[in-house]
């Protein structure tokens, strides 16, 4: 057992030794000694109480702090970040869904601005229909200038019938929203919903058109214009038959397809001039044959040499 001495016995101790030595020094170190040990003893132990009884691994806390923000860094300028294409999309506008049906829904975007986009940076809701998806979400990826990323939610038809559109926008880590093109305009799908016990009737949405010439000025022996046209489709069409058809009369080679899902297909006409031909307007348009005859709208143009 451990034997400790009452703080009088100390106080005669140290009293005897500064007697003893008579000296200012001793009497300074033996006051120190003593306060140093009454400290001791005046201390009390320290005690380790047991921790509290685990939570059991499988249940939730009853409550949680919220998250915490993001810090923005108010010195940082995202003037120069707010620049996006929206490049192509999948499915195509106008696609068919039966009522309560999910779909995903992707835009293909491209980063035309001067900074890296990251996941600080978020895909809001902008207007319209929410088509059941969340009102914001992360940018998915790291995107450097100039290149392109997918941006993909998953979304759902409403349970009426009836086209419904939603629009979205991008947004900078500070809260600036902005949109794709020149004019910053929202990128959204639109799509066209059928009762549960309806059967869907599909077909060709949207038809429109690129055209190139070549040479692009005056007149070669032959002068030619290409013509792409770009066909949505709002759903699978076990046979639809396409061509092109000019100002002057002519068809082109049908062409036979067969649709397996909503999507967008790019098809491709060209129309010779020689030298001598008459110049002027001229149209050039795809048309549905089959199932039923639609000519869809035309693109113009003008041949002349000069």
């Amino acid at each position: 057992m451990k034997r400790t001495f009452p703080l009088l016995s100390l106080l005669l101790a140290a009293s005897l030794l500064l007697g003893a030595c008579g000296t200012a020094n001793n009497e300074s170190a033996i006051a120190t000694s003593v306060a140093l040990t009454v400290q001791a003893q005046a201390t009390p132990t320290s005690e380790i109480l047991p921790s509290a009884t685990p939570r059991n691994p499988g249940m939730a806390p009853t409550s949680t702090a919220p998250a915490a923000s993001p810090t923005v860094n108010p010195s940082i300028s995202y003037a120069n970040c707010m620049a996006a294409v929206l490049v192509e999309e999948t499915p195509p506008d106008k696609t068919v869904f039966v009522a309560g049906n999910s779909f995903l829904k992707t835009w293909r975007i491209q980063n035309n601005s001067n900074c890296t986009w990251t996941p600080d940076y978020k895909i809001i809701f902008w207007n319209g229909d929410l088509l059941g998806g969340a009102y914001n979400y992360s940018f998915p990826q790291f995107l450097p200038p100039g290149e392109s990323a997918d941006v993909s939610i998953l979304l759902a038809a409403p349970e009426t019938a009836g086209t419904f559109k939603g629009e979205w926008k991008l947004q900078t880590p500070n809260g600036q929203n902005f949109g794709v093109g020149p004019s910053q305009i929202p990128f959204w799908t639109e799509i066209v919903v059928v009762g549960a016990n309806e059967t869907p009737t599909y077909g060709i949405t949207s038809v429109t058109y690129d055209i190139e010439r070549n040479p692009l000025t005056g007149c070669n022996t032959n002068n030619w214009y290409t013509v792409t046209a770009h066909v949505s489709f709002s759903g699978p069409m076990s046979e639809v038959i396409l061509w092109f058809e000019h100002s002057d009369g002519f068809e082109s080679k049908k062409i036979k397809l067969e649709i397996t899902e909503a999507t967008t297909m790019d098809f491709t006409d060209e129309w010779k001039f020689h030298i001598a031909d008459a110049q002027g307007p001229k149209w050039i348009r795809l048309a549905q044959v089959f199932p039923t005859y639609i000519a869809f709208d035309k693109v113009n143009f003008t041949f002349e040499c000069k």
